[in-house]
């Protein structure tokens, strides 16, 4: 039976998609319970190689991977993802990103053991620059952070179908779209362990952030709410 499905969505992340497989990979988490499933969103790097390596590969046989030929952005290699799962529970994974070993074990017996809470979200290290954790960029998530990255989430997946997905129509900020739909008919759950390496690079922090906060201030204005 499969319980879990990490999706990890990756776009030109040739540098990172092995780190994150391998972290998906080597959970403390029976192998026969959850499956890996990596959608590449057409890199145009060398993601593709890097992923084929793990495809197949003996002792990997859940590792499941999709090539898409058209780049539509990560709300679409999401949803892809998300129709290939099999396992009760969703957690999305991005290419630069990582967790810990311990990620599945601990969040997927929270929702087991609270069947009222429709999802868990855990606290995340920031990494940046050489990739190594640093721990003074330590986030305790509460559910205002969370919505600005969207990231160490663990959802049901009957509650992501009942909500459509990710809105393909935003090529950013779809995390923070889903999470103000889902928060809206589910509670969540916060368990305060740093179990999610969130990976920004340096340069484009300043860009990156100018364009979500349009982009934001767009969504809120189309679920009626304030900014």
């Amino acid at each position: 039976m499969t319980k879990a499905s990490i999706i990890i969505t990756c776009y030109n992340k040739e540098r990172y998609i092995s780190r994150a497989i391998n972290s998906c990979i080597n959970q403390d988490f029976p192998q026969d319970q959850y499956e890996v499933i990596i959608v590449d969103d057409a890199s145009t790097d060398k993601s593709r190689d890097a992923i084929a390596l793990f495809h197949g590969f003996s002792g990997y046989h859940f590792i499941r991977t999709k090539f898409l030929k058209k780049n539509k952005g990560p709300a679409h290699a999401s949803n892809v993802g998300i129709a290939m799962a099999k396992g009760k529970y969703i957690v999305r994974v991005d290419g630069d990103d990582y967790i810990h070993k311990d990620f599945l074990s601990v969040m997927t017996e929270a929702l087991e053991w609270n069947s009222d809470i429709g999802f868990v979200y855990c606290d995340l290290v920031v990494v940046t620059g050489s990739g190594a954790p640093n721990q003074r960029k330590f986030q305790r998530n509460t559910l205002e952070r969370l919505l600005n990255h969207g990231a160490g989430v663990l959802f049901r997946k009957k509650h992501l179908q009942a909500l459509h997905g990710y809105d393909e129509s935003l090529r950013n900020c779809e995390d923070y779209d889903l999470l103000l739909r889902y928060e809206k008919k589910y509670s969540g759950y916060h368990l305060r362990l740093p179990y999610y390496r969130y990976f920004k690079e340096g340069s484009a922090l300043s860009t990156e952030h100018a364009e979500r906060k349009h982009i934001k201030k767009e969504i809120h204005t189309r679920h009626g709410q304030k900014h």
